[in-house]
């Protein structure tokens, strides 16, 4: 099973790279167009176009 190491996503509309540091950290880029939540605890995407708004930038760790 994967560990969430990094909650992050980066904008394609207006290149803010936004990232959720701990769980109901809700994110939001400078245009409003994507969103990101749930820090380490589970990966939550927003959008308000298309979920080709946002290039996924999260880092996962190995549990032993």
């Amino acid at each position: 099973m994967q560990k969430i190491k990094k909650n992050c996503i980066k904008c394609k509309n207006c290149g803010d790279v936004i990232e959720s540091k701990y769980r109901h950290d809700f994110k939001s880029c400078k245009c409003g167009a994507v969103s990101v939540d749930g820090g380490k605890d589970y990966l939550r995407r927003g959008y308000t176009n298309s979920i080709d708004d946002f290039e996924e930038l999260s880092e996962y760790e190995n549990e032993v």
